[in-house]
């Protein structure tokens, strides 16, 4: 039971790395904040992925 339960907390880790990692580039290419997507992309990967994909570009 032990290592199922290691084995969930490096995938939730993963997905969280993965979430920031997916966020910043995305948020550089629409013109919005690197790093304010990256933490939210850390803390709640699922949804930051799936809201970021529908944003348009940030026009100045």
């Amino acid at each position: 039971m032990e290592n199922t339960s290691g084995f969930i907390m490096i995938l939730g880790l993963v997905l969280r790395i993965i979430g920031l990692v997916v966020c910043t580039r995305k948020a550089t290419e629409l013109n919005r904040s690197a790093s304010g997507w990256g933490v939210f992309g850390f803390f709640m990967p699922i949804i930051a992925m799936i809201w970021i994909q529908f944003m348009k570009p940030y026009l100045q």
